[in-house]
Formats: C-alpha cells, sequence, structure tokens
C-alpha cells in the first residue's frame, strides 16, 4: 500500500472521530440546554403558584401574614367565654434580646388557653392598645367599630395577661411585616380558639396598619401583623386579614425591629418561615389597654 493511501486512510479516521466527538458535544449541549428550560420553567411555576395561592400556610409561603394550620385547626371549643381551658409552653427565644432589652419576667410562663373571649368591650368606648417591646412602645388606636369581634378578643386577651412575654417570631422585609401574637413562638401558636374575618372588601395594607394573620378565611385567632412600609400593599389585592387597628405612635420602634437580622435568610427565601425568626429575641414584654 503506497503511502498517499495509508496517510488519506489516517486522515480520514481522524475526521469520522472529530464528527463522532463534535455531535456527541452537540447531544450533550442539547441535554443541558433542556434541563435548563426544564428547571427554569418549575422554577417560575412554583413562583406564580406561591404567589397566587391563598389561605393555609402562606400566600405565598415567604410572603404573607399568615399562621400555621394549627393556628386555625379547629372552631373554638364549647364552654362558657373567658373560662381558661389550658395552658402551652413557649419555646426557647435566643439567648441575645434586641435593642438592649433583657428577658422578660414572664417570657418561660406557660400561656393560657381559652374557650372563646369573653365580651369586654363596652359601647361607645375607644380602646388603644400600647405594645411595650424590647425596642420601645407602640400604641395602636383599636377600630372597635370596624372590626368588633377582633378587637374585643384583642383587649380581652391583653387583660388576661396572654401577650406578656411572648416574642415577635417573624419579620419578613418582602412585605413589610412584623409579626406577633403567638404564645409558642413559633408561628403556630393559637388562644385555643378561632374568630371570624372582619373584611370590608377594600383593605389597603400600608404603612401602620395592625391585622389579624389567620390561615384561611375565618381561622383568626391571636396571631397580629404591623406593616411597617409601603410593601405591605402587596397584600391588597388578596385582601385576607382583618384590620383592626392603626399604629398612632412608635411605627419608628416597628420599621426598627423590620430591619434587625433574621436567623436564615437562606432559609427564609426557600420558603422556610422558621428563617425569619429574628436572630436577636423581640419580646412582647406587655400589651395593656386604655379606654375613655
Amino acid at each position: 500500500m503506497s503511502r498517499k493511501k495509508t496517510r488519506n486512510r489516517q486522515l480520514a479516521k481522524v475526521h469520522q472521530r472529530r464528527v463522532a466527538e463534535r455531535r456527541q458535544r452537540q447531544r450533550r449541549r442539547g441535554t443541558t440546554i433542556a434541563v435548563a428550560l426544564i428547571v427554569g420553567f418549575l422554577g417560575l411555576a412554583l413562583v406564580f403558584f406561591a404567589f397566587v395561592r391563598g389561605g393555609g400556610e402562606e400566600t405565598p409561603a415567604a410572603a404573607s401574614p399568615s399562621a400555621t394550620p394549627s393556628e386555625s385547626a379547629s372552631p373554638s371549643p364549647p364552654g362558657e367565654p373567658g373560662v381558661q381551658t389550658g395552658t402551652v409552653d413557649p419555646e426557647p427565644g435566643p439567648t441575645e434580646v434586641a435593642c438592649g432589652g433583657e428577658v422578660p419576667k414572664g417570657a418561660d410562663v406557660p400561656k393560657p388557653q381559652f374557650a372563646a373571649p369573653a365580651q369586654v368591650l363596652e359601647q361607645g368606648k375607644t380602646y388603644t392598645a400600647t405594645l411595650k417591646t424590647s425596642c420601645g412602645d407602640i400604641v395602636i388606636e383599636l377600630l372597635a367599630k370596624q372590626a368588633p369581634e377582633t378587637v374585643n378578643s384583642f383587649v380581652f386577651l391583653a387583660e388576661q395577661g396572654y401577650f406578656d412575654g411572648q416574642r415577635f417570631h417573624r419579620l419578613d422585609t418582602s412585605i413589610d411585616v412584623i409579626q406577633g401574637g403567638d404564645p409558642t413562638g413559633t408561628g403556630s401558636g393559637s388562644p385555643g380558639y378561632t374568630i371570624p374575618d372582619e373584611l370590608t372588601g377594600e383593605e389597603s395594607y400600608g404603612p401602620g396598619v395592625f391585622a389579624m394573620a389567620n390561615g384561611g378565611p375565618g381561622t383568626g385567632g391571636s396571631q397580629f401583623f404591623i406593616v411597617t412600609g409601603s410593601d405591605g400593599h402587596l397584600l391588597d389585592d388578596q385582601g385576607a386579614w382583618t384590620i383592626f387597628g392603626d399604629v398612632v405612635e412608635g411605627l419608628d420602634v416597628a420599621q426598627q425591629i423590620q430591619e434587625l437580622p433574621i436567623q436564615d435568610p437562606e432559609a427564609a427565601a426557600a420558603g422556610d418561615l422558621t428563617g425569619q425568626q429574628p436572630a436577636e429575641a423581640v419580646y412582647l414584654e406587655k400589651v395593656t389597654i386604655d379606654s375613655q
């Protein structure tokens, strides 16, 4: 065989090998692109689903002021209004307290549970709540005419010392919300009963709004939230949370709490609400009610 023919065969083999390698690379590239498109599509679908779904755990999981299902698992149990039915134990909070505060005496005390709220509001009176927190006082004008059952429940619980020593368990900067009112400090606690929604259909969740968190329609209990900024209006289209107060003093305190670091930003971004717990404990040291 001539040297020229041998050389041609070698070149042909090299050419065939390069063609085969190029096709293999193209197949791998096509597979990678397809996988990326599928992952991207699924990610967009999950974001869309999280944003539009209502009630339940969260709406979406990391961007709505809602209580977990155990907050709303059952209607108010039978019993005379105002009767205590038991207690729940709070979960330990972070050892460090925000804003130079101290752990209040009632922090580790079991919190009461009730059959249903007693009627405590008096006709014709106006009510104001002062939330004494680790970072300062927040004063709220309660909207008894607009949401009488919600305000009555909140005032009843406050007068029972139910909120004293609790912690703010959630800081959500995506919707400018700080959330508290859970006796366990986990986001899953309740007062032992539920209250109905009191919605007007014109809810607007602007800065200073004081509203009731829930796990779905008619499942409010004791978890509340304060809107600290304009991103609260992202909730307006849903209008699912009873507004029962307006901050009249101390919005800057609520905003200071909002800016505190959270325990796990990555987990929070992935929808794990435990990541939105403040890295330092923010206590609701006491709630007092004034009327006139």
